[in-house]
């Protein structure tokens, strides 16, 4: 079967880097959806695939390079904003937009097609007189006309009511089902990816990368009902949960400033007030020159830190112990603060006892506080970690992992904690509220902290700062960081409540 191959696709607008490794295997005659958070290249991504961007890597299809392909084919293109010419009936425009290409058309053609979309008795209608939903199959009925095996769909219903999105939806499908062409369509709706795909691409942001292949497990063709399916449900909360890590991680990613000291964080609701001190400007201020640095891989972090491209670092106290060991001249800054019910195993409701999962999968972060927190419970309760099959993630991929089935349980933290228990239904078997072993601290070596000591003396008047502002001005502290971090103040304001900050 024909075959779309993506490899390697790299591109850089500049110094930014908007692609980077896109990997990507389809089959021809298949509906795939693009979905992914704002900014993460998804228009960039199509775009080269039309042939109106360069990019490094490969892009074949039929076995043919793309730039072979598109001397003898074209891509359509349905965009999401409507590209009608106002003093042109509904005919004319289809008339004169295949003219423009060059494709001999029949009368008898651009007539099927208006039936197809449902505008035949609209032909004689001006732009101006059509609703939303009307003007989006006018521009469905262009790309047929083109007779292009593969249409590409740029988010095209982002602007309808719901309705009116249901049943274009539905359009599409009837459309696939008569014409089998390749659909790739663009969206920010999950839901509407699932509904429509055969296989839906999640990006992940900054620079964009495919973040996970899913293959959706529905026929065709599909009734409205299965939206309402359990099945469909998983899947939708599980895809939630990957945009919603993607777009804090975004949000968060902060780009290397060379002449400022660095301070490698990890995604962790511990961390808002140096967010804090950031959106007041007390990073960069009374002699302080500071970059904050986030991390969603932990262990990418430290090994910056090894190589001397971060200057401080910060980590859970066990995980300072332990880089002890390999770099002799570690030492500690201060202690930031202390988890309170901010960490926790999570697995279904009629598990009541860690006993109850021997045998069964556990998600954890190898060698990071996750894993120290499993090994914690194992220690209280005298069992040995081969009691467990232990599968290595990152925190934002627990979540989505929980809520797929793909694990019975992973040892979690805020802020994936408390939005994977809610998309997920299932419960905390054992956390750190009332049980605060758990706790940070700001490390680097001692050549650094010896030569920055007036640094590292207004680094602790800043967090001191922070962390008052947070216990006297508690609303204004979250109204400022909140933004920063990629979540709402009241989620901000939960989290915040499970972490005991230290002055």
């Amino acid at each position: 079967m024909n075959k779309i191959h993506i490899e390697n696709l790299n591109k850089s607008f500049g110094k930014v880097e908007v692609l980077r490794n896109v990997s990507l295997l389809c089959e021809m005659g298949q509906i795939i959806s693009i979905l992914g958070p704002s900014g993460c290249g998804k228009t960039t991504f199509i775009k080269t695939l039309l042939g109106i961007e360069d990019f490094q890597g490969s892009i074949s299809i039929d076995n043919m390079p793309l730039e072979r392909y598109l001397i003898n084919n074209r891509i359509a293109y349905v965009p999401q904003k409507y590209a009608n010419f106002d003093h042109l009936t509904v005919y004319k425009n289809l008339e004169l937009s295949v003219r423009d290409k060059k494709i001999t058309i029949q009368k008898e053609e651009i007539d099927k097609v208006l039936k197809t979309v449902g505008l035949f008795r609209n032909k004689d209608s001006y732009p101006k007189d059509l609703s939303g939903g009307m003007s989006q199959r006018l521009a469905i009925a262009r790309a047929l006309l083109t007779n292009s095996e593969i249409i590409v769909f740029d988010e095209p219903l982002s602007a309808l009511d719901v309705e009116t999105k249901l049943r274009i939806q539905e359009l599409i499908l009837d459309i696939w089902a008569m014409t089998k062409k390749t659909f790739i369509f663009v969206t920010h709706d999950i839901e509407e990816a699932i509904f429509l795909s055969h296989k839906i691409v999640v990006m992940g942001s900054r620079p964009g990368i495919i973040r996970e292949v899913i293959d959706v497990p529905y026929k065709f063709p599909r009734e409205s009902s299965i939206r309402f399916d359990i099945e469909f449900q998983k899947l939708r909360k599980s895809l939630s949960f990957i945009i919603r890590s993607e777009s804090l991680k975004a949000t968060l990613a902060r780009e290397q400033v060379i002449d400022a000291v660095t301070i490698g964080l990890y995604f962790w609701a511990g961390n808002a007030p140096f967010f804090y001190l950031e959106d007041q400007n007390l990073l960069n201020g009374s002699g302080l020159k500071l970059e904050l640095v986030s991390f969603n891989d932990n262990r990418q972090k430290i090994e910056y830190f090894k190589q001397g491209k971060i200057d401080i670092l910060n980590v859970s106290d066990e995980v300072a112990l332990s880089l002890q060991k390999e770099i002799p001249d570690l030492e500690i800054i201060f202690k930031t603060n202390v988890s309170n019910g901010a960490d926790a195993m999570v697995t279904s409701k009629d598990i009541n006892s860690i006993e109850e999962l021997k045998g069964k999968i556990i998600g954890i972060e190898k060698g990071e506080v996750s894993h120290f927190f499993f090994k914690h419970i194992l220690n209280k309760y005298g069992l040995k970690e081969e009691y467990f099959i232990l599968k290595d993630l990152k925190g934002d991929e627990m979540g989505s992992m929980l809520i797929s089935g793909q694990v019975d349980a992973a040892v979690m933290w805020e802020p994936w904690l408390s939005k994977a228990i809610e998309l997920s239904g299932m419960k905390e078997l054992v956390s750190t509220k009332n049980n605060p072993f758990l706790s940070d601290v700001l490390v680097s070596k001692k050549d650094f902290i010896d030569s920055n000591k007036d640094l590292i003396v207004k680094l602790k008047e800043a967090w001191n700062i922070a962390v008052n502002d947070y216990k006297n001005k508690e609303d204004y502290f979250i109204e400022h960081t909140a933004p920063i971090l990629g979540i709402s103040t009241s989620e901000l304001s939960k989290h915040l409540k499970k972490v005991y900050f230290v002055i």
